[in-house]
């Protein structure tokens, strides 16, 4: 019994060192059915994959090249007259579209909100508000807050969070407990993209799957930034041939990112 007592006590600190080190590893993702891929007007494509990983989880993605497609922030100021992601969608002919970022129980954004050009709310750098959806000069970008400047010629814009992957690899210190209906969007910062949604994960499984390259082998994800959760999570998207789907928001939000028919020329993106 000395013994063991002994031996336990020594192998303590190695116990503890290895249980940090489980805990820091990412979580395997495989993908255990993909459904076909389902053309959407101008080359972008959406599919359904269901994963096995420490839980089984339904990914919704809507793939496109930025260049062929005008991003939007479309912004519901007024509660009242605010309608569902489908309406808003039909009323704009879009291809596709998702719920954007948090609002305060007063319906007014949280942090900076810029809907074709008209602000609303304020730039804030708390650490929830992690990144940020811009486009400028017709160029959409995923950036982090601390790299954002309000430069000129900035027409859509809102700030969500948390950060989810950054530079290919999963953010350290997300939430891993609570597993919840998530709405986000990623890019490999060339031109590439997607938005999508994911039923049900944590925060950190979330990072650590859309990092898996063996889940998402269509884009090299470079960034990934969580929108909006819950009940305000939707995606909205319409195939070549002009069947609509959805998966249908529950409560009504503020604003939405829209993937448009481009109306001019081709742009780049990062």
């Amino acid at each position: 019994m000395v013994f063991s007592f002994r031996l336990t006590s020594r192998l303590a600190p190695f116990l503890l060192l290895m249980s940090a080190m489980v805990e820091t590893l990412p979580a395997q993702w495989t993908v255990r059915f993909q459904s076909a891929a389902e053309r959407l007007s101008g080359g972008a494509v959406q599919v359904k994959k269901q994963l096995a990983g420490p839980t089984e989880a339904d990914l919704n993605l809507i793939l496109f090249t930025s260049g062929k497609y005008d991003l939007r922030v479309i912004s519901q100021p007024d509660r009242a007259g605010a309608v569902s992601l489908a309406t808003k969608m039909k009323e704009l002919g879009a291809v596709a579209g998702c719920n954007g970022g948090y609002f305060t129980p007063e319906f007014q954004p949280l942090g900076l909100e810029i809907s074709n050009g008209a602000r609303a709310g304020a730039f804030q750098r708390s650490s929830l508000l992690g990144g940020v959806f811009v486009v400028r000069n017709g160029r959409p970008t995923l950036m982090w807050k601390d790299e954002y400047s309000d430069l000129k010629g900035t027409t859509q814009l809102f700030q969500a969070g948390p950060r989810l992957v950054d530079a290919g690899q999963p953010v350290a210190g997300l939430e891993a407990t609570k597993r919840r209906v998530r709405t986000f969007i990623l890019t490999d910062q060339a031109g590439s993209w997607a938005i999508g949604t994911c039923k049900s994960v944590t925060l950190r499984e979330l990072s650590d799957l859309l990092a898996t390259r063996a889940v998402i082998p269509e884009i090299a994800v470079k960034r990934a930034l969580n929108f909006d959760g819950g009940s305000s999570t939707g995606l909205w998207w319409r195939t070549e041939d002009g069947q609509e789907h959805s998966e249908r928001e529950f409560s009504r939000v503020r604003n939405f990112l829209v993937v448009m028919p481009r109306t001019s020329g081709p742009r780049r993106s990062s």
